[in-house]
């Protein structure tokens, strides 16, 4: 058989209404080499065989795997097992792609080699339905929405990854480091999670690299009632704990010991201030349901995480600081309890 340049993968169980609008996408491709598109049907019980079967009759370029055992990892080791391609690309059926999303991984391994190498590239979230975001919404909430994006083409620190839905690994790696772990990952309706960063541990632990490629892009479909207000405040003063990890990790490699900051004072004042902004613009956006209240509610509540953390480091056990953090909760409690739900 004729060796491709690439093979797309996409799983699917389940959601013909979803799976279309991903084929059109991938049928769409701008791509100067030839690829494949192999669709794993994980043993569907909806309309998903007959649309499979409509596609692969159109295009050439489509064909069709059947595995009985569910799970998402079974179905994209079935994936890659059928490939005839010498890259893998790995996504899933609630998505849409970029037209030079097969083109823009091709470029990246071209250039960066496909020794040990995996990469992925950003997930932008958009509604299920494809209708526009709500008028208050503001794009400084994406990431609570299931945002990745790490902007710039590079090698990922170790604390980073890429995500299942938008992965590229190289034939030669998947037979070298094995297949995905049937354990985790989802299956059917029980949300597994964690067999894409596992892989990605497997490949750092055998000294390979994630790379990030920013030109890859792939919109994700997310549930309405996913980015309720109140849910979206509560995701973003999670992030802001976690930013300030992040950052520790930037700077030092690891979060073991961080360091004290002098101005414990002044630190406090800092994270009485943003939760008092938090819940004075929570409410007033319950009375002017706006993009400028939710934004200024949405940064406070990302605002006091971070300062939160801040204010702990290097002093989790003092007395003072304990009685902050119990402050903060309860503050973050009522923040929420006032922010409605839709």
């Amino acid at each position: 058989m004729v060796e491709l340049a690439a093979s797309v993968i996409v799983c699917t169980r389940n959601r013909a209404n979803y799976l279309d609008q991903c084929l059109e996408t991938l049928s769409k491709q701008d791509c100067r080499e030839q690829f494949e598109i192999v669709i794993v049907d994980n043993a569907s019980t909806d309309d998903t065989p007959r649309l499979i079967a409509e596609w692969c009759r159109k295009h050439p370029q489509f064909r069709s795997v059947r595995e009985s055992r569910i799970g998402l990892s079974a179905a994209k080791n079935a994936g890659a097992q059928s490939a005839l391609g010498r890259l893998l690309l790995f996504t899933d059926d609630d998505v849409l792609v970029h037209p030079h999303w097969v083109d823009s991984y091709l470029d990246l391994f071209a250039r960066v080699g496909e020794h040990k190498t995996i990469a992925g590239g950003p997930i932008i979230p958009i509604l299920d339905n494809l209708s526009p975001w709500p008028e208050w919404f503001d794009t400084a909430a994406l990431p609570e929405a299931g945002l990745l994006d790490y902007r710039t083409e590079r090698p990922l620190f170790s604390w980073e990854y890429v995500w299942g839905a938008n992965m590229a690994i190289p034939s030669s790696i998947f037979s070298s480091i094995g297949p995905w772990d049937e354990d985790l990952g989802r299956k059917g309706e029980h949300r597994g999670t964690y067999e894409d960063t596992a892989y990605q541990d497997r490949l750092r632990a055998s000294q390979g690299t994630v790379w990030f490629c920013p030109k890859a892009s792939i919109q994700h479909r997310v549930e309405r009632e996913r980015i309720g207000p109140r849910t979206l405040m509560s995701r973003a003063f999670s992030r802001g704990r976690n930013e300030y990890l992040r950052d520790l990790l930037r700077s030092k490699g690891t979060i073991e010991d961080p360091p004290r900051e002098n101005s414990l004072l002044l630190l406090l004042e800092a994270l009485t201030a943003s939760l008092v902004k938090w819940i004075a613009w929570t409410c007033a956006f319950s009375v002017v349901t706006s993009k400028a209240t939710f934004s200024r509610a949405h940064s406070a509540a990302f605002s006091s995480g971070k300062i939160l953390e801040r204010a702990r480091a290097g002093r989790e056990k003092d007395v003072l600081i304990r009685g902050a953090g119990g402050v903060t909760f309860l503050m973050r409690r009522v923040a929420l309890f006032l922010t409605r739900k839709g």
